[in-house]
């Protein structure tokens, strides 16, 4: 379909260019070496370069060619299905699954087929065109991948790792001249404060009231932002006890009802808030919930540190956001409970060990699909809802402007 085209030509439009800057890398580097001798600091660049875009280039081929091969066994299924129906129908998976759906004859030997179909159905997003366009892509890639490290590498690798030396211990000089300028500095500046020192001793008494009635008040000033300070943390303190009990209020009012009736109860509670943080908090969880259901897969986009400032600033404090998650399926967990190594790849392993997670697990697509789809099926639902409770929002207080914010929602 032309939806899931355009996925594909955007993907193949990027890695070509890759590919091509690769080839091109590739080509420079090998004129850069063509004089032979030592290799040039040209020719390290460019293969420092070209090493850079391999790697940056080698998951998207990777994944490009899963799905090649995913089409291939995807047409190598159809070619089954089409030798067990009569008359070898064309849309063989279509005909076979209306053949299952009324438990026709031989319908037990299509089944195994046809739901391998429907599984590679989901990988196999290329369609016969994009397969040969990318395979020709991936033939590029292979044969500069190959120029690279078996014809560039051997040459350059030493040479690069010997210049890389050879920086560090300049850049090592470098510090240890500016560590000495930094002492000589830091000397010269001491004998200054001396002098200072003996000039301030030998000031008139006037010049030392001064000085005490200027200490005085930065004293007082001081104290005043201490205590503000104290005041402030105070009110973050009521606030957060305010958020424990509406979390437990709502963990207890979820058992009571189950998650559907807890999600509407949730964007009733939204409604206590004004317009400004109303809206911000639909347009929030509309973001979060509609990145779920365009990438499912993506489980960075299903994990939120409670504690994250920007998470609380937009959703955490808002009146029902705890609640509604809680009903779509976010889960409450420790760091010991995620998965493992998910919040490495989020740069947040070495976090507090008291931290909290909101996390939305997805169900094993290849070993529970119904499950798999059942559950994505209600994310993109609730995304949907959310858009449209969005466009309603804007729609209903637009006309307030920017004075209206504060009016109750």
């Amino acid at each position: 379909s032309v939806d899931s085209c355009l996925p594909a030509m955007t993907e193949f439009r990027r890695a070509s260019s890759a590919v091509e800057a690769l080839e091109r890398l590739v080509t420079e580097l090998a004129g850069a070496l063509a004089a032979g001798g030592e290799p040039s600091a040209e020719a390290r660049e460019k293969f420092v370069e070209a090493s850079s875009k391999l790697k940056e280039v080698l998951p998207v081929a990777d994944k490009m060619r899963r799905k090649c091969e995913a089409r291939a066994e995807l047409e190598a299924i159809k070619a089954q299905l089409r030798e067990k129906l009569p008359g070898a129908p064309e849309e063989a998976v279509k005909v076979a699954q209306e053949l299952v759906d009324a438990e026709g004859e031989g319908c037990d030997t299509l089944m195994p087929l046809l739901s391998k179909a429907h599984e590679l159905e989901s990988v196999a997003t290329y369609g016969a065109k994009m397969v040969e366009k990318v395979l020709d892509l991936l033939q590029r890639f292979d044969v500069a991948s190959s120029h690279l490290e078996s014809e560039f590498a051997p040459k350059l690798v030493d040479a690069v790792a010997a210049a890389s030396a050879a920086d560090e211990a300049r850049r090592t000089e470098e510090a240890r001249v500016a560590a000495e300028a930094a002492a000589e500095a830091q000397r010269k500046a001491a004998e200054e404060d001396k002098k200072a020192v003996a000039g301030l001793l030998a000031e008139n008494e006037q010049r030392l009231q001064e000085q005490r009635a200027k200490q005085e008040a930065e004293e007082r000033q001081r104290l005043e932002e201490e205590e503000k300070r104290r005041q402030a943390e105070a009110a973050l303190q009521a606030e957060e006890d305010a958020l424990i009990r509406a979390e437990q209020e709502g963990e207890m009012r979820l058992a009571e009802i189950g998650p559907d009736p807890a999600c509407g109860e949730a964007l009733a509670a939204m409604l206590a808030a004004p317009v400004g943080p109303y809206r911000a908090a639909v347009e929030g969880l509309h973001g979060m919930l509609g990145g779920i259901a365009a990438e499912p897969e993506d489980v960075r986009l299903r994990v939120v540190r409670v504690a994250n400032e920007g998470f609380q600033q937009q959703l955490g404090r808002r009146p029902g956001v705890w609640l509604f998650l809680r009903g779509v399926g976010f889960e409450v967990c420790s760091r010991e409970s995620l998965p493992s190594g998910l919040l490495a790849s989020l740069g947040l392993s070495s976090g507090n060990a008291s931290d909290r997670f909101l996390y939305l697990r997805e169900p094993n697509m290849m070993e529970a699909y119904e499950e798999w789809l059942t559950w994505h099926e209600r994310i993109k639902g609730v995304a949907g809802f959310l858009h449209g409770l969005e466009r309603l929002a804007f729609q209903r207080t637009a006309h307030l402007g920017q004075h209206g914010l504060d009016v109750p929602a």
